[in-house]
């Protein structure tokens, strides 16, 4: 099975994939994992304004902020095969793009766990995946 596990570099992002390494033979032995980040895009009247190199320098340098510390964390666990995929727009609906893209089985991803008042004000990505996916999505919190 394929399994995307959504990565932003926060600490939820960390606890994520310890839960993976912990249970390894659940998530590992026998599974694809496919890491995805999502950087914001940016908006089409700014990138009007900026070479297409430019922008994509960008997003490869914020992409490898959040990749290289999960890309550490996961040879700490001795985890060494995975897909890497970087992608920008708006996080859940690419988030959900990746896995059907790569006809993952299962979307893994860390949450905050604001409870229903925090996601009403704030929202949440996690809430968002949940509601659009096809897939079962695990929440690490």
């Amino acid at each position: 099975m394929k399994i995307v596990v959504a990565v932003d570099g926060s600490a939820f992002t960390r606890k994520a994939i310890d839960y993976i390494a912990v249970n390894r033979r659940m998530f590992v032995e026998g599974n694809e994992l496919l890491m995805v980040h999502v950087c914001t895009g940016i908006p089409p009247h700014v990138t009007r304004h900026i070479g297409k190199d430019v922008l994509q320098a960008y997003y490869a340098e914020e992409g490898a902020k959040v990749i290289e510390p999960v890309k550490a964390q996961l040879a700490a666990h001795d985890i060494g095969a995975y897909g890497i995929e970087l992608r920008h727009g708006y996080a859940p609906e690419e988030i959900l793009r990746a896995a059907n893209a790569a006809q993952a089985g299962l979307i893994v991803m860390g949450t905050h766990g604001h409870g229903i008042f925090g996601r009403a004000l704030m929202g949440s990505v996690a809430t968002k995946v949940i509601a659009e996916a096809d897939i079962s999505v695990l929440l690490v919190q």
